[in-house]
């Protein structure tokens, strides 16, 4: 595949997912991963991507109701810009990838600070709460992206494909009442991490408009706490480990974030309610999978050739 067909398909893919997703409150994520298969990528492939795409495509969500300005900063302030400022270049210098994660943990921080202080206090959980229920995640997270590896790249698109039908079956059913596992929500929340990361499934939207009557369970009103730190997290271990950063992911997040500023995003209610439409375009999605049976292709090879990067191991070696 050439350069320009690569980028017609990454605008096709992001862009149009993010109408349908706008239009019908499917899963955005999901029908990116779906349409990421069809079109040949393999399968750590396609995960990463998803890394990549998600903590992009949050960070613009979030910023639309929070926006970050460098003269409202909070925790970096004044002189004490200079700490990631000086950070930033130093791994400009020595690796790249490390400059981008530092700036990534420095918006972020100032991001979740802001939400956090304009949040209501009734809704407030402790911080620290907040850090064990967010290590949580990004362990789960990252160990679902680590065994994406074990499983054979032929078989990918029907365990993907499975796990959609599964999903969607659960959210029919727990959306049936508003009262189903309500005492074990926060449970269900930090264990949607797994798939998170073992399919490049952002559910955050779908866990938000489930929200159970329980009154005593905050952590559905602090979902940005877990969310954005946990895919931070897999984001920084795939490309340690495995040597990821998908340039082909920013281009997704570009496009998607285009549809949506012409387009919008679709409001989740919030009432626990299933959203027949929302599962029935997702569950097409997957049966479209074992319909085209699609083969691994490396179909964004030719663009992140020209971003290369290499596992944080290999470093070493040149010393």
């Amino acid at each position: 595949m050439d350069l320009i067909t690569s980028l017609i398909t990454f605008l096709n893919v992001g862009f149009f997912s993010a109408i349908v997703a706008r239009f019908t409150g499917a899963n955005m994520s999901v029908l990116i991963m779906c349409a990421l298969l069809y079109a040949g990528a393999a399968p750590l492939e396609a995960a990463g991507i998803m890394m990549t795409y998600i903590v992009f495509m949050r960070l613009t969500m979030y910023t639309q109701h929070y926006p970050v300005n460098y003269k409202e900063f909070r925790i970096f302030k004044g002189w004490k810009l200079a700490i990631p400022v000086v950070f930033i270049l130093a791994g400009l210098l020595f690796y790249p990838f490390a400059a981008l994660a530092v700036f990534l943990a420095f918006f972020i921080s100032e991001l979740l600070y802001r939400i956090y202080t304009e949040m209501p206090k009734d809704r407030r959980m402790p911080v620290s709460a907040l850090a064990s229920r967010a290590v949580i995640a990004a362990v789960l997270v990252t160990a679902g992206f680590a065994l994406i590896q074990f499983v054979p790249k032929d078989w990918y698109y029907a365990v993907v494909g499975t796990a959609i039908f599964l999903l969607c079956a659960f959210f029919w059913w727990v959306g049936q009442s508003r009262r189903r596992l309500e005492d074990q929500w926060d449970a269900v929340i930090l264990g949607s991490f797994l798939p998170a990361g073992f399919f490049g499934f952002d559910l955050s939207d779908w866990i938000e408009d489930m929200r159970r009557t329980n009154p005593c369970s905050r952590l559905a009103y602090n979902l940005p706490f877990i969310f954005l730190p946990a895919f931070f997290v897999a984001f920084v271990a795939a490309n340690a480990f495995f040597g990821i950063f998908s340039f082909s992911g920013l281009i997704l997040t570009f496009f998607s974030a285009l549809a949506i500023r012409l387009f919008g995003y679709y409001q989740m209610s919030g009432r626990g309610k299933t959203n027949l439409v929302a599962v029935a375009v997702t569950v097409l999605a997957a049966v479209t999978l074992f319909l085209t049976a699609p083969v691994p292709t490396d179909v964004s090879h030719v663009i992140d050739v020209f971003l290369p990067t290499q596992p944080v191991a290999n470093l070493f070696d040149l010393f």
